[in-house]
């Protein structure tokens, strides 16, 4: 008799277990604005932003080369990427910035030049923000402009709530830009798991204890040890590292929320807003009170 024949079938013949890398999109903002002025001298964030305008007339400096921001184009930059922007031909200030725009909800300028301009900002989670910076225009195909265009008219009338059909479109954008960088994009991760998993523990655990002998448990090594296996794969030693990811998380709640400088340097794992304040500004050169009024996003 053929016992086989009596085994229950299974969905997947395989016997191999599968494993799969996991990230998150965080959105942090998606929004739709008229532009007269556009010029930043030094753009730098720890997140990764979007850009499409509807007409021509911008452009980005990155590498000292110029990349157009065109109708035919989605452009992607991935965190940590240092670049001047500019429109119609206006000289970029050597410090700071010249902006000059609103909400395409809002009323827009009557017989003057302006652009439409949509930005999305976003983060994937350790270690796939650790992506190599960089910039990059990507054609636009007719599924993308019709998300596009969907996502452009539900903000000229509902600029806080999304629906899902936008959310969805959004995350698709999203998710086919980052598909189509080149492989060699994401060299700047570990192929070490132990190395990932402390990374990944360090991102979620901001206001825990993250001291050497800690992580070194996360990842089930001796202290030192660990100590020389982190500042190999990161570059960086594990404390340095720490520092710069409260900090990161900092920028972006500066950027994107309406928490206090208080509420801020709590969420962040810094002992109280002096201490914060402190090593804020050794690490930006902004106090984090003027990073947040130069910088916040307030339409």
């Amino acid at each position: 008799m053929n016992t086989t024949t009596n085994r229950p079938l299974k969905g997947d013949p395989s016997e191999i277990i599968q494993v799969f890398p996991k990230y998150e999109i965080q959105i942090h903002c998606c929004r739709y604005w008229w532009l007269q002025n556009w010029e930043f001298n030094d753009l730098s964030f720890p997140f990764w932003r979007i850009y499409h305008n509807s007409f021509e007339g911008a452009a980005i400096i990155y590498n000292n080369q110029k990349i157009p921001i065109t109708p035919d184009k989605l452009i992607l930059i991935a965190p940590n990427t240092s670049y001047s922007t500019y429109m119609y031909n206006n000289s970029i200030p050597q410090t700071g910035y010249s902006l000059k725009g609103g909400r395409v909800s809002q009323m827009l300028p009557y017989n003057e030049q302006y652009l439409l301009h949509l930005f999305i900002h976003f983060n994937l989670g350790m270690p796939y923000d650790n992506a190599i910076p960089g910039v990059y225009a990507l054609p636009i195909n007719k599924e993308l402009d019709a998300m596009l265009a969907g996502i452009k008219k539900h903000l000229n009338y509902e600029h806080a709530k999304f629906n899902f059909y936008s959310t969805l479109a959004i995350n698709t954008i999203i998710n086919h830009l980052l598909s189509s960088l080149p492989e060699e994009s994401w060299q700047n991760t570990s192929a070490d798991y132990r190395i990932i998993d402390v990374i990944k523990h360090i991102e979620n655990n901001l206001t825990n204890d993250l001291s050497n002998p800690q992580l070194a448990r996360i990842a089930s090594m001796a202290t030192n040890a660990f100590t020389r296996l982190f500042t190999r794969e990161a570059g960086i030693s594990p404390q340095k590292y720490v520092k710069k990811k409260r900090i990161d998380k900092a920028c972006i709640l500066l950027h994107h929320s309406t928490l206090s400088i208080e509420e801020i340097a709590t969420a962040c794992g810094f002992a109280d807003r002096y201490h914060f304040t402190r090593i804020f500004n050794h690490v930006t050169g902004y106090s984090p009170a003027k990073y947040k009024k130069e910088f916040r996003i307030n339409s």
